[in-house]
């Protein structure tokens, strides 16, 4: 398209650094650059008028795994790679907190719930693994995390539920404001950011040439950091977009349930948060349509939520939904996070797998060191 000569001159110039997606991992990123080469120009680009990934469309869990989705993960996976992995989730946690303040991200110590239906054969085998998982997570966390806490279930006012397991050192966060904190954070550390534009692809030279609708940019270092969008950029990414469904009711007086909840391996969760439940999940209904980057609501799975927030979560209860939305996950064969140097220029830090509000600012803090 044709570019002006003040487009030109003032937006699309030379940068140190170009990033390509202004999500949390981005902006992370952008952010560490800046601190360890303050006089360096650095420029996020972004697609959307507001980040349109997962950042801003979460469920807000600071969560690191409940004990039946790591122990999925063991049937997949090596022993280091699942707890590796897991240090990693809970080291983000805590440099997300160092880096913005509790306040600033509205951090809630509420803890994390996993729930167990009856007759679940999970439960049975998360209680007889519960201290290997404990003895594994005491060396990370410094605790013991796991416990039985079926005497909660009537508390917070389920139904069809018969045990829980608490996990006492995770929490959750107000997504919105962690966002909100972290761009001006970036913008305040002097980062440009420029949102409606998109990158559709770059080569490399002498300088990294980044191709966007509104024109061609260099840059001495490029990183991509678009996550379940990466396959647009990035041919064999080996991260594979995951569509996530989610939905909000109005405000419920009296509202019992206090906490982030998963059921099924992780495959449903939900939270309090301003006197309403938001619940997501149900992909693994329908894997292979949930397998986009199409904004879209899948009827099968939001049917679904429904029928779990009116039989679990709010029974007998009256309530109303009052949003449903899709984010975009980027997932892979494999949980670990992909944060490479693909050439002298480029980089990427990708596929995080649903666990990039616990890995993002280390992730972005790591491939900065990386650049170095």
């Amino acid at each position: 398209m044709m570019v002006s000569y003040w487009e030109q001159k003032s937006f699309l110039y030379h940068r140190h650094l170009i990033i390509c997606g202004a999500g949390f991992t981005g902006l992370s990123a952008a952010v560490y650059y800046k601190r360890s080469h303050p006089a360096s120009s650095v420029l996020v680009l972004e697609k959307d008028a507001i980040c349109g990934g997962a950042s801003t469309q979460n469920a807000g869990f600071a969560c690191f795994g409940s004990a039946s989705e790591l122990l999925a993960d063991l049937t997949h996976s090596d022993e280091k790679k699942v707890f590796d992995l897991v240090e990693k989730r809970y080291r983000g946690l805590l440099n997300l907190r160092s880096l913005l303040g509790d306040d600033a991200i509205g951090y809630e110590p509420l803890h994390g719930f996993e729930l167990f239906r009856q007759g679940d054969h999970l439960y049975e085998h998360c209680l007889e693994q519960m201290d290997y998982l404990n003895n594994k997570l005491e060396s990370i966390t410094g605790e013991r995390v796991y416990r039985p806490a079926d005497e909660k279930v009537s508390t917070f006012g389920f139904s069809n539920v018969t045990h829980m397991i608490e996990n006492t050192a995770e929490g959750q966060v107000d997504t919105g404001k962690m966002y909100k904190s972290l761009l001006e954070l970036a913008r305040a550390s002097g980062v440009e950011i420029l949102n409606g534009i998109s990158v559709a692809g770059f080569e490399e030279g002498s300088h990294v040439k980044v191709f966007t609708d509104r024109g061609s940019i260099t840059a001495d270092k490029f990183l991509i950091a678009n996550n379940g969008f990466a396959s647009t950029i990035l041919e064999g990414s080996r991260t594979t977009p995951a569509r996530a469904q989610a939905l909000v009711t109005a405000p419920i007086e009296g509202l019992k349930v206090k906490g982030s909840f998963h059921i099924l391996e992780g495959f449903y969760y939900f939270r309090n948060i301003d006197d309403r439940i938001l619940l997501g999940g149900g992909r693994h209904l329908d894997f292979e349509a949930e397998t986009t980057t199409a904004r879209q609501l899948n009827k099968k799975i939001q049917d679904d939520l429904d029928r779990v927030l009116r039989e679990i979560i709010l029974p007998g209860q009256q309530y109303e939904v009052a949003q449903r939305w899709t984010g975009i996950m980027g997932m892979g064969n494999e949980k670990q996070v992909i944060a490479e140097q693909l050439s002298d220029r480029v980089f990427c830090a990708i596929r995080l797998s649903g666990m990039g509000l616990a890995l993002s600012t280390l992730l972005g803090k790591e491939i900065v060191e990386m650049m170095h």
